[in-house]
């Protein structure tokens, strides 16, 4: 039987099993993750190619939408905007 020993424990051959089943499994996920973004980016690459709106504007726009936090978005922009404005205009 099998045994490691490492700084992090010791772990039988049952636990290198183990360990090693939830790896692939994380693997796997990694692997759909990968799959997804590349699907999101494609959307985006087509959504610029037939409207021209600029990537930045895009990705913020997907995020918003997706956390419906419109409303939070502007509050920051309003926050942003007056703090800005206050430091340029200081002599």
């Amino acid at each position: 039987m099998t045994t490691v020993t490492t700084l992090y424990g010791t772990f039988t051959e049952e636990d290198l099993k183990s360990i090693k089943d939830s790896l692939s499994e994380i693997s796997n996920e990694m692997t759909i993750i990968e799959s997804h973004k590349q699907a999101i980016k494609d959307i985006k690459d087509a959504i610029f190619d037939a409207h021209k709106i600029p990537k930045k504007v895009l990705n913020r726009m997907a995020k918003t939408y997706h956390k419906q936090s419109f409303q939070e978005e502007v509050a920051e922009d309003n926050e942003f905007e007056a703090l800005y404005v206050g430091l340029t205009e200081t002599k």
